[in-house]
């Protein structure tokens, strides 16, 4: 799986919230982090992270790729 984000200022941020909460999140560009890949279960869980991470970044947008 990928993420997307529209401001790259925020993509070492959204890796380390992520490695912080038990994901394997390696910056890829910019403006990308990559994660291991996984099954629905596992996209479940990161869409339950990037909900959190919604409220504690607003101005931040970030996309989920397949």
């Amino acid at each position: 799986m990928q993420l997307l984000l529209r401001d790259p200022g925020y993509t070492d941020r959204l890796a380390e919230f992520l490695t912080s909460v038990g994901q394997r999140a390696v910056v890829s560009g910019p403006d990308r982090v990559d994660l291991g890949s996984g099954g629905d279960d596992a996209r479940v869980e990161i869409e339950i992270y990037l909900r959190v991470w919604r409220v504690l970044h607003p101005e931040a947008d970030v996309e989920l790729a397949a």
